[in-house]
This record gives C-alpha cells, sequence and structure tokens, in this order.
C-alpha cells in the first residue's frame, strides 16, 4: 500500500468520500484487496471465517505502508493515490478513496501489519473501539490486515447479513474477476481453511479462468484477439481482447461475463449485452457464454465514480468499444475449433460437424420431426426444423451482406398487421430491404408487398413477414436492440425461424439429401439460429454399450 496523505481541500475530500459504506464482508474483501493491488503485490492471500463476518485476513507483499504513515492511511479523507482534482480525471489505480480503511475500522476490530521497503521493521496498528494502538514488529516487507467482528457493535446491521455460506460465496465473487483482471499476481483464497481459489500468477489469463471456471474449461477456451479502433485523429480510441470460451461451454447465470475496463471489473449492461449478442446463436437458449473482455479506453474517457462501490461505469464513446467487443468476438469465435462431444442419454450433446454431413446416408425421418442418417462416427438425428434454420439463417446474412436475390411480384400483395407492427415495418424498411422485402404501409393496419426475397418464393412470404413484424412487434426487447444497431441480425433470427419447415412436414428422400447437404455448407452448422443443436450423434461405441456389446 502505498505511503498515504492527507488530503485537505474539503472540496477534493467529499469527491472522494462520497456514498463511502461498508455493507457486507465482500466489500471489505474488495476494499482490502484493491489496496493490496495498488501496493503492486505479487502474491494476496485471502482468509474468510465466518462468511467474513468473523474474521478476515488479507495480505500481501507488495511496498508496505511507510512506518510514519501507518495511522493516518486510517484516517478520514486520507489517500495516497489522488494528489490532485486533475487525478480524477485520469485514474490508474483501483482503490482510490480516502474513506476504506477509515470506514473499516468504524465498524470492526482491525489490525494492520506492514513494512514498507524503506522500514528496517514493521509496524503493527491495532484498531479497537477508536483507538490507536501502535507497535514495532519484525516482517518482510507487505502488509496484513485482519479485520474481526465487523458489525459486532451495530447489531442492527449484523442481523441483516446472509447466511455464512452466502457471504463466503459473495466474498469470492468479488475476488475472481480481480484475479482475471491481474492474471501475474498469485491469489489464494481460503474459507473456513479451506482452499477456495488458486491462480498461477504466471501472467496468463488463460490459466487464471481456468483456476477460476474449473478444469473442464480448458479445452474449451479460445484467446480474443486484440482489436483496437482508431478515431478520427489517428488515436486509439478503444481496443479489446480477452479469453472466452466456445459455445459449446456456457452457463445457466449471467455471471459468465466479465468485463475489465483499464484493468477494473465494471458492470455494464451495454457492454455485456454486446458479448451476449457477439455468441447469438452459438449459445443455447436460457444459458450465457462465457467470457473475459480486457478493455482499454483513454483514461479520461471513462467514468468510475457513477456509484460509490466503483462498480458501474460510464464511457464517452460506448458505441466504439460496443463495435470493438463485437468483433473482437466474432473474430475469435470464427476460428474456435468445436470439441467432439460423444452422445449420451443423460446430456444431449451435438455434433461438431467434423463429418461431412453431405457423405451421410440418410435412413430415413422420425415422427416427421428427425431426419435419421448414417456415417462412419455413427448415427445422426438431424433436427429437421433446426437445420433448415440454419441453413436459412446464413442465407439471410448474406443477403444483409449485399447479396440478396429479390423476387418481384406480378401483384402487389397487401398483409394485415396490427399497428405497431405497420410502425416497425415502415423504421425497418431499410432492413427489410436488404433481405429482399419490398414493403410501404398501406392504411393503419396494412402493408402493401411488392418484392420477396428469391429464396422465400415457395414458402409463404406474406404469411412470414406478417408472423415476422407481429413477433418483433410484441417483443420488450426490441427497442433495447435496435439501440444497439444489432436488430437487422434479429430480423434475419425470426424470418429463418418463420421461414423453416417445421415438425409435423413430411420431407421427401431428395429433400432430406438436399437439407443435408446445405447444412454442410453452413459455417455455423453446429447449432440453429436459437442455439439449439442441429444434431446429435449416437456413436458406434455408444450403441454398442446401450446394446451391451462392450
Amino acid at each position: 500500500m502505498p505511503d498515504a496523505i492527507q488530503v485537505m481541500d474539503p472540496h477534493l475530500a467529499a469527491k472522494i468520500a462520497a456514498g463511502e459504506v461498508i455493507e457486507r464482508p465482500a466489500s471489505v474483501v474488495k476494499e482490502l484487496v484493491e489496496n493490496a493491488l495498488d501496493a503492486n503485490a505479487r502474491h494476496i492471500r485471502v482468509d474468510i471465517d465466518g462468511g467474513g463476518a468473523e474474521r478476515i485476513l488479507v495480505a500481501d507483499d507488495g511496498h508496505g505502508i511507510a512506518a510514519g504513515e501507518v495511522e493516518l492511511a486510517f484516517r478520514r479523507h486520507a489517500t495516497s493515490k489522488i494528489r490532485s482534482e486533475d487525478d480524477l480525471n485520469a485514474l490508474h489505480t483501483l482503490g482510490f478513496r480516502g474513506e476504506a480503511l477509515g470506514s473499516i475500522a468504524a465498524v470492526a476490530e482491525v489490525t494492520c501489519t506492514t513494512r514498507s521497503v524503506l522500514d528496517q521493521v514493521g509496524t503493527e496498528l491495532r484498531i479497537e473501539m477508536g483507538a490507536f494502538v501502535e507497535s514495532s514488529v519484525a516482517r518482510q516487507p507487505g502488509t496484513t490486515m485482519v479485520v474481526e467482528g465487523l458489525f459486532a457493535r451495530f447489531p442492527a446491521r449484523r442481523k441483516f447479513l446472509r447466511a455464512r455460506s452466502a457471504e463466503a460465496a459473495a466474498c469470492l465473487q468479488v475476488i475472481s474477476p480481480l484475479a482475471l483482471a491481474y492474471p501475474e499476481v498469485q491469489f489464494s483464497a481460503f474459507v473456513e481453511g479451506r482452499e477456495a481459489l488458486l491462480t498461477p500468477g504466471d501472467g496468463n489469463l488463460r490459466s487464471a479462468l481456468v483456476a477460476v471456471l474449473g478444469a473442464d474449461a480448458a479445452d474449451h477456451l479460445v484467446d480474443i484477439p486484440a482489436t483496437a479502433l482508431s478515431g478520427d485523429h489517428g488515436e486509439i480510441v478503444v481496443s479489446a481482447g480477452g479469453v472466452c470460451a466456445d459455445g459449446s461451454y456456457s452457463r445457466m447465470g449471467r455471471s459468465g461475463v466479465t468485463v475489465l475496463v483499464n484493468r477494473r471489473p465494471v458492470q455494464n449492461r451495454t457492454l455485456s449485452f454486446a458479448a451476449v449478442e457477439a455468441f447469438g446463436s452459438l449459445v443455447p437458449v436460457g444459458r450465457q457464454p462465457v467470457a473475459v473482455l480486457d478493455i482499454r479506453v483513454p483514461p479520461d474517457e471513462v467514468d468510475f465514480n457513477v456509484h460509490p462501490s466503483k462498480l458501474e461505469v460510464k464511457l464517452l464513446r460506448e458505441r466504439a468499444v460496443y463495435a470493438a467487443i463485437q468483433r473482437a468476438l466474432r473474430s475469435a469465435l470464427a476460428v474456435a475449433d468445436w470439441p467432439v462431444q460423444p452422445w449420451s442419454p443423460d446430456d444431449d450433446s451435438s455434433f461438431d460437424g467434423a463429418e461431412s454431413l453431405r457423405e451421410l446416408r440418410v435412413l430415413g425421418q422420425a415422427g416427421k420431426t428427425y431426419v435419421i442418417a448414417e456415417g462412419e462416427a455413427g448415427l445422426y438425428l438431424v433436427d429437421q426444423h433446426a437445420a433448415h434454420e440454419r441453413v436459412l439463417l446464413e442465407d439471410l446474412r448474406a443477403a444483409l451482406s449485399g447479396r440478396c436475390e429479390q423476387q418481384l411480384l406480378l401483384e402487389p400483395l397487401v398483409v394485415d398487421v396490427p399497428p405497431a407492427a405497420v410502425s416497425l415495418a415502415e423504421q425497418a424498411a431499410g432492413e427489410l430491404a436488404a433481405l429482399g422485402f419490398a414493403v410501404e404501409p398501406f392504411g393503419p393496419r396494412s402493408l402493401m408487398v411488392r418484392a420477396v426475397p428469391g429464396l422465400l418464393v415457395d414458402r409463404q412470404p406474406q404469411r412470414i413477414l406478417q408472423e415476422t413484424l407481429v413477433t418483433l412487434s410484441t417483443n420488450t426487447h426490441g427497442l433495447v436492440i435496435e439501440q444497439h444497431a444489432s436488430w437487422a441480425e434479429r430480423l434475419a433470427t425470426v424470418v429463418a425461424c418463420k421461414s423453416a419447415v417445421r415438425a409435423g412436414d413430411v420431407l421427401a428422400q431428395p429433400e432430406m439429401e438436399a437439407l443435408l447437404r446445405r447444412l454442410s455448407e453452413a459455417a455455423l452448422c453446429r447449432t440453429c439460429a436459437h442455439g439449439r443443436p442441429t444434431a446429435i450423434l449416437l456413436s458406434h461405441a455408444q450403441l454398442e454399450k446401450e446394446f451391451g456389446r462392450r
């Protein structure tokens, strides 16, 4: 922890201390770990006992606190990281507030043992009931903070703490993103004496992420290439990189995406949405992707003072950051190698597309829903709707890129839709035209269709258009997607879904063969537009096991 100085300017002190509150054990852990990182620590140990309410220990091997500054570090409005008001616009540290240590000492018993690299002996400071007791001790350079009896003197606040396991989990959730932001630092966390987290500290973000997620994630990780966007004057506006998991590895909750802005873990709905949208249909519906986004922006273009916890952030050029994230993730996913996963009755894993689908021998159709085919790897069950949906989505994406085949109608068609759909069609006229639809309002509840996409001529295009606009106009997330310039992709997704063959449709042998041939040509044949698998593989080994042949 750097040497402390006293901030005398009341206006500056008010800015630094605004809203400082220690709400729960995780808040204490966050402050102490961030201070250890700012002290250039290479190893950080965190012990959590009693969910953090009984005892929290954070030890580091940083450059410590000077003997003459230890007591000052716990005084209100004291900071070693903000020396002028201009520093607030160019932050390079994490725990830059001057209220953190003082606030912790106000609600718990704190013992600080530290030694600066410039001192011969260390200093121990005990703070009990607001009283400071200082003594000299022998120790290596670094700092050890022990916080005991959190809120013991404040029963009205202590009773609102959750169960020990829940509070301990919240502490670990604070440590994990910091460990990903600083992979060169070795983190070790212990809960009730048991190791809960250990990162190698080798500077490799991938190995740090494996330590956080578990060894089963190692084979699914893909490096995100550094992607930089430049401004009008040649300066770098934003760069994005990091590590992500391919679509075969996902999570149920929303904790899979970690956003780091200038090495600070932050929460920003726009940036998280950029990652989710970049994965698109690669992740099954109801699950979330896994990614660590390392974003760098000029310090004067980011505001970390939106909220006292410093988790929320505002960006001056948010659209540029959004675009950089999407470009970087799509570049990473485009070259991802999907691992082969055998099918089992307990886990409907999808095939990886390694075996060319065009080489399969179609055996028939099951339940008017699944195409049965045979290949060298085993038996394939192909969801005809999901497969056709993926094929159509790739064709519609090509249309959005300017390769559209449009079929003009001899007589315009009039389609009845709700007023909201008419308004949506007017706003989306450009995207509809890119897909091949020539549409114009024809009264308050009708649309006139003069042309349709060539690939949908034989699939009731007026019905597809009607169902698509009604679906999008009643979607509560439509405005959010439109604001982020991604709603054309949603339009193509819905059109593909409404156009594809459905469960219950009978397919002839040539139609099934053509479907598999087209699916093999799709860039992402593994999943449909909604992330559901297009096919599953029953390997020969699995079949032999189920029939007792091995």
